[in-house]
């Protein structure tokens, strides 16, 4: 396996925020790079999965959203001919409108559809406790695997793919099969949205400390804070989170918020807290990030840019480029796990 090894931060920089060091927490960036010839032995996204031979596969029974059109009423276009007015939404739940070789003119808006039958899930990630220092051992588990189904969902305030999630004992596992989907050929998943198939990476994870929020930092730590990134008395990078909170996929640590603010992430099943369970992110970096968390071994020597395999390695989209992050509940029994978007 492949070293992958990230640079520290910037010299002094936890000097200058007294106590923050002791908040640090350690999440291992999971590094997924393609690689087609990954196995059901291995931690990897994508790929198959060692799977139970007498285990039913995991489908999904949740309606997915379906782009639909209505016709509308003549009157109504006359007022949404002008420019400006073609920008604002038609009416509540509808996202636009417009029409085809000059038929008629519709809305779009999306509606919730039933799957025709249970759809077998997607398998996204398998990680093995013994690869992945961060990854919490619930029930004696220790190995993870992620499914989702790939369509967008609306539930529980999120638009994207509906997640299941199953914990094993390896030493348990007696009779797997090498499985990538459900066993009957004619069982395979119906999928909508084709940036929700991750191609097979193999994972290189790499354990690393990173820091809290801002907003979830004691007081006169975030007013430190607060104080340093509009002080540009110095020349160096004062984006806190982008220096040090990891981006990409990981495991564990603590979430950002860039898109929401700081929100509660309460336990389906006991409303107690939970923790950072997994990332699972579009990019491993943007373009404010990639020289502070890019590989070492990964720089190009004439200081170009790296190639969008190591960038954008799996092949997924989440929201906006964002990612689908889920919260689990170490507690509870089951492991009952939230999802958020960011």
């Amino acid at each position: 396996m492949t070293r992958l090894t990230t640079p520290p931060p910037p010299a002094g920089l936890l000097d200058r925020f007294p106590g923050l060091a002791a908040l640090g927490r350690t999440t291992t960036r999971l590094h997924p790079r393609p690689d087609e010839y990954v196995t059901s032995a291995d931690s990897h996204v994508g790929g198959p999965l060692r799977w139970p031979a007498a285990e039913p596969w995991p489908t999904c029974d949740v309606p997915h959203q379906v782009q639909t059109e209505a016709p509308i009423p003549a009157e109504l276009v006359e007022r949404l001919g002008s420019a400006e007015s073609s920008r604002r939404l038609v009416a509540l739940g509808f996202t636009g409108w417009g029409s085809v070789n000059g038929g008629p003119v519709v809305g779009y808006r999306y509606e919730p559809v039933p799957h025709p039958r249970p759809n077998p899930m997607v398998p996204v990630a398998q990680l093995r406790a013994g690869d992945i220092p961060d990854l919490p051992r619930p029930g004696g588990a220790d190995l993870l695997q992620v499914f989702w189904c790939p369509f967008e969902h609306a539930q529980d305030g999120l638009w994207g793919p509906t997640v299941q999630l199953r914990w094993w004992r390896e030493a348990d596992l007696t009779d797997p099969v090498e499985r990538t989907s459900a066993a009957d050929p004619g069982a395979e998943p119906e999928v909508g949205e084709e940036h929700y198939l991750p191609q097979p990476c193999r994972l290189h994870p790499e354990q690393v400390v990173e820091y809290p929020y801002p907003e979830e930092l004691p007081a006169d730590l975030r007013e430190r804070v607060d104080d340093w990134r509009v002080d540009v008395t110095e020349d160096v990078d004062r984006n806190y989170v982008a220096t040090l909170m990891a981006p990409g996929w990981k495991v564990g640590g603590y979430p950002a918020w860039n898109l929401t603010d700081l929100l509660p992430t309460p336990c389906p099943d006991c409303a107690g807290p939970t923790s950072l369970l997994l990332v699972i992110a579009s990019s491993e970096y943007d373009g404010g990030t990639r020289w502070r968390w890019l590989p070492v071994e990964e720089r190009p020597a004439d200081g170009g840019s790296p190639d969008l395999d190591v960038q954008e390695p799996t092949g997924i989209t989440v929201g906006r480029s964002g990612s689908l992050r889920i919260f689990a509940c170490l507690r509870c029994p089951g492991t009952p796990f939230r999802l958020d978007q960011q």
